[in-house]
């Protein structure tokens, strides 16, 4: 038996939850903790374990009491428990978001969970910590599980008497090699503390929950351990008598040197344990500094920024690293078709420095001219050239020049350009080598040579044909701009490619690609991408204005209305998907949003807000807060792999 408390809500004027969505919370790099409608969490990689997320939790509770008996203000407390005790707890909360905030509003308190992100401020976006701010009168009681090293046997809680008040978790058994090896925290100024929650017992059917300790709260702060290879799961519980308000903090500090992760974490340049970190953190709030009115595009904007506590590293000497999913690929900074690449728009904007290091340190690796698809799969010193060898990829290099360009536009460093000039160079003459049949565009070959890795192209494509030509116009105005004389060559190459750029044209669009008399005339959406870049960084068009515009109609009237969900990647000139390949009748969103940007900036302002707001309010459908790189375009579900990035759109 169970016993519902229901009352009234307020209503909040942020994205409200309506589906069983997690949202990761944490700071970038430090691993997070996913929190669920009902206020339960779930999907923890706090442990250096991004690809292998701890699943299956159970001992955390928000708690306030009623005449002594204690009232859980969540609405499933036996999540994760085989056989429930009897819960007191609320029937109905409801959940908002503005990331990286949490609101719940409850019965009986309002509770605000979030991170610590600050725009341009590394150290303080990089915490371990998440806070807990709840708003309400009475006694209010927070618990976490230890769960502190890969095996349960040595985990320890102590109490903490101090600035904060708390309980430390630890594991006297695990050793440095551990992924989970490190401490938690969690506590209050002026907490109590009980060290010896141990919650997971045997019931008449099954396990169950052993909540006796919340009905007879009663200090206990001394030292708790699970002896050596006993089973049971222990955490701590921190209470408190609050009038108005109250902050409660959890803080982490997993500092050990795994085999797949021996970088160390940012944080550890600054804090000497889980105390320190939260000491610090109390009175520190989010400041992301994202001001825009239209209701739906800051909730994109916004929320779509999770993938900087979900998915990244942020290693001990300030390296920043982005996985494009962390369970299949495992691929750490991949970029080509506006992933990586795409999520540096918004990043320049929010932390400048680490998108400056992260382009540079691209780099290192390239190759003779040939530029890395990503720097490593779960490794940010192991690049893999292009994802289906013996094949080479065709697009990398002028992605990678035109994130570096960029980043001298956005921030007039002319040192970008003065210390990269020469591996710049290197990159366009590889392109340049990689036409073998005298067109002036890098020869596609069919072998999933480009970031469409999973679609034939041959000969000369519209796609990388326009990222080639921007960024041999990107190449040019650098030259210029560090006042260096280049060979005559790269100018004819320009113009003859510009030549073959244009012989795709087919009245409306650019097609696909043509080799001799094959081709495929289907419109491709990124069929431009090259000249987004173009316009969006101030370089001369690379082909006639007329053509331009017409083309971006024509992906609006056909790329955007063969789907009823996002923009198709590829569609017939009789208006239907292709569906040749799996990529083709998909949607990818983060080249969607580069589109949108596109029109904008080319005046079809209306379509291209709606062609962003319906991909948001699709992704938003899905799940906002673990984004897919692919929808499928006629079934309007999520494909594949796991993340994919909201590109800025600029007006």
């Amino acid at each position: 038996m169970h016993t519902y408390i229901n009352r009234s809500v307020n209503k909040k004027l942020v994205m409200k939850i309506e589906k069983y969505f997690g949202v990761p919370l944490g700071g970038i790099g430090t691993g997070k903790i996913n929190f669920y409608p009902d206020l339960t969490i779930d999907e923890i990689t706090i442990l250096n374990n991004w690809s292998n997320p701890l699943r299956r939790i159970r001992g955390f509770h928000v708690l306030t009491f009623l005449d002594g008996e204690p009232i859980f203000l969540q609405t499933n407390p036996g999540k994760n428990v085989e056989t429930s005790p009897r819960y007191t707890f609320i029937k109905h909360m409801d959940m908002w978001v503005e990331f990286p905030i949490i609101r719940y509003s409850t019965p009986f308190a309002e509770i605000e969970v979030y991170s610590i992100l600050r725009r341009n401020d590394i150290k303080n976006s990089s915490l371990p910590a998440i806070k807990f701010k709840i708003k309400g009168k009475g006694r209010f009681a927070i618990s976490f599980p230890n769960i502190v090293g890969s095996k349960k046997s040595g985990r320890v809680n102590e109490a903490y008497k101090g600035k904060l008040n708390g309980v430390i978790m630890k594991n006297e058994r695990a050793l440095n090699s551990d992924p989970a090896y490190g401490e938690i925290f969690l506590g209050c100024e002026g907490c109590k503390v009980i060290t010896n929650f141990a919650y997971y017992k045997p019931a008449k059917v099954g396990m169950t929950e052993d909540i006796t300790y919340f009905y007879n709260l009663e200090e206990h702060d001394e030292k708790y351990i699970i002896k050596p290879y006993a089973r049971e799961e222990i955490g701590g519980i921190i209470y408190k008598d609050v009038d108005e308000e109250q902050t409660f903090i959890l803080s982490w500090f997993f500092n050990g040197r795994p085999h797949h992760y021996p970088y160390g974490h940012y944080y550890e340049n600054f804090f000497k344990d889980s105390i320190d970190v939260a000491e610090y953190a109390l009175k520190l709030e989010p400041e992301l500094g994202i001001e825009e009115k239209v209701e739906w595009l800051k909730d994109a904007l916004l929320n779509s920024l999770y993938i900087l506590t979900s998915n990244t590293w942020l290693t001990k000497d300030g390296r920043l690293a982005v996985y494009e999913d962390p369970y299949i690929s495992k691929l750490m900074n991949t970029i080509g078709s506006m992933t990586f690449d795409g999520l540096g728009f918004t990043l320049l904007e929010l932390y400048r420095d680490l998108v400056i290091s992260a382009d540079n340190n691209f780099l290192n690796y390239v190759n003779n001219g040939e530029a890395p698809h990503d720097i490593g799969e779960e490794s940010i010193e192991d690049p893999i050239y292009g994802a289906s060898y013996p094949y080479w990829w065709t697009d990398l290099g002028s992605t990678l020049v035109l994130m570096l360009y960029r980043d001298y536009v956005f921030t007039s460093d002319k040192r970008i350009l003065e210390k990269n000039y020469n591996r710049i160079k290197e990159i366009i003459d590889w392109l340049i080598r990689k036409d073998m049949d005298g067109d002036c565009i890098p020869d596609s070959k069919g072998g999933y040579d480009n970031s469409y890795d999973g679609t034939h192209m041959y000969g000369a494509s519209s796609y990388v044909a326009s990222m080639f030509l921007s960024t041999l116009t990107a190449f040019i105005r650098i030259s210029e701009i560090l006042d260096v004389k280049i060979n005559d060559k790269y100018y004819r190459f320009l113009e003859c490619g510009k030549k073959t750029f244009n012989s795709l044209w087919n009245g409306k669009y650019f097609i696909l690609w043509k080799k001799n008399t094959e081709e495929n005339r289907s419109c491709l959406n990124s069929q431009l991408l090259g000249q987004f870049w173009c316009d969006i960084l101030g370089l001369p068009p690379i082909t006639d204005n007329d053509k331009i515009n017409t083309a971006l109609r024509s992906i609006y009237e056909l790329n955007f209305r063969a789907s009823k969900y996002c923009l198709a990647n590829a569609v017939k000139e009789d208006g239907s998907i292709d569906t040749s390949t799996g990529q083709l009748r998909s949607c990818w969103p983060r080249v969607t949003f580069a589109i949108a940007a596109h029109m904008i900036l080319r005046g079809m302002v209306k379509e291209g807000i709606e062609v962003a707001e319906r991909e948001w309010n699709t992704i938003k459908e899905l799940n906002p807060f673990d984004q897919s790189s692919r929808i499928d375009a006629i079934e309007g579900k999520y494909v594949s792999m796991g993340i994919s990035f909201l590109a800025k759109i600029t007006q």
